[in-house]
């Protein structure tokens, strides 16, 4: 067990790095005055970071910003520790390796059958990817985070549910440490991107930020004070199975109505399909253009998903009264005219004090959200939180 002398120096080793992440480059005095610390122990800490190589010490003051001597600040070096960052989908991975400021490089992908693959084989096949990925990042490596597709267990190292792939209980972090060697956590995919969109995104500092992921099915993600809100027992914020439609569609879930049987995109493929006669990549989009274009169906199709997702965010801004709405997935390519009908549906359905309160924007991370996810989950648990 760590001693009370040891927890503090963690401590500061956690609130030192974190700022740096943050913040930026500090000046010693102004790293030490803004964590409240003395300027011994700033050196101490900071000596300790030196010695393992996670910081550099170089003028932080820019030409002609400073008459004298340039001021001498620390700096993170985001290429001195690494990690692996795994997102799963229904079909698809995703992995990377990933800097210490969750920064994406060498990313790569594979598909797998969703009705014949096995969970098991597809986490050795993550575990085959992985160790390429490993070979490069040698003794920088701290470990590898997933995102996987639903709630996960408390210790944060099995999938125990994903509706839509039809998985119960798959244990994720035994076989990649068997396999790797190093420290695994997951989490549930979309959280992973709210996190990563809160500590790496454009997001402007707002909290609470919901992020919101449409692609096969509508999954949510809440940031609260900067950290993940896990509720309950496996952290399930289910935004997608909220019931919009009386009389709506079944469900993988077992119910019928729910949010992503007319907002995510096997539905927006679906409607692509019978109004343009053909197969679409990028069927949100596709249907906007459409409507944009004159067509009267393409016009009906999307308001009423545009309806049916205002809805279920209204309740989501009732209940959590967030500061922004970010939306990825398919929504990262929609065309700007989608998000202000969103918008403005929204604002007719929100408690009257909140609707001037929220901000609805697109995502920033790009289509690598889901690996800068699953790199911030490892991140905070295996560097930030050390």
């Amino acid at each position: 067990m760590p001693t009370p002398v040891q927890d503090v120096r963690r401590l500061h080793r956690r609130l030192v790095l974190r700022t740096l992440r943050d913040h930026g480059p500090q000046p010693r005095a102004g790293l030490a005055r803004r964590l409240g610390l003395s300027p011994t122990t700033m050196t101490k800490v900071v000596a300790q970071l030196l010695d393992e190589g996670l910081v550099s010490e170089g003028a932080t003051d820019g030409p002609g910003t400073r008459v004298g001597r340039p001021s001498t600040g620390i700096r993170l070096r985001p290429d001195a520790r690494q990690v692996i960052g795994v997102q799963v989908g229904a079909g698809t991975v995703r992995l990377g390796l990933c800097d210490l400021k969750a920064r994406a490089r060498d990313v790569r992908s594979f598909g797998f059958d969703v009705a014949g693959e096995p969970p098991e084989r597809v986490v050795a096949r993550i575990a085959e990817a992985a160790g390429v990925l490993a070979e490069q990042a040698g003794d920088r490596l701290l470990g590898i985070g997933v995102a996987a597709p639903g709630p996960v267990d408390p210790g944060q190292r099995r999938n125990v549910l994903s509706v839509n792939l039809g998985w119960r209980d798959v244990a994720f972090s035994d076989p990649l440490e068997r396999a790797l060697g190093v420290p695994a956590v997951v989490d549930h995919n979309v959280r992973a991107m709210a996190l990563a969109e809160a500590r790496y995104g454009d997001t402007g500092g707002a909290d609470p930020l919901l992020y919101v992921y449409v692609r096969t099915g509508v999954g949510a993600g809440l940031v609260i004070g900067g950290q993940p809100f896990r509720t309950g027992t496996h952290g399930v914020t289910e935004l997608g199975h909220l019931r919009v439609a009386e009389h709506g569609r079944p469900c993988a879930c077992g119910a019928t109505g729910c949010l992503e049987t007319v907002a995510a995109e096997p539905y927006l493929a679906e409607q692509a399909r019978v109004l343009l006669a053909r197969d679409s990549a990028d069927p949100l989009a596709d249907l906007a253009a459409a409507a944009e274009g004159g067509d009267g169906r393409a016009v009906a199709v999307l308001d009423e998903v545009v309806d049916r997702l205002a809805t279920g965010l209204a309740s989501a801004v009732n209940l959590l009264n967030p500061a922004l709405i970010m939306l990825g997935g398919a929504f990262r390519t929609a065309p700007e005219p989608v998000f202000d009908q969103l918008r403005q549906a929204l604002r007719a359905r929100a408690f009257p004090v909140l609707r001037d309160a929220v901000q609805v924007r697109r995502a920033t991370l790009g289509p690598d959200a889901g690996v800068v996810g699953s790199a911030a989950v490892a991140l905070d648990r295996l560097f930030y939180d050390v």
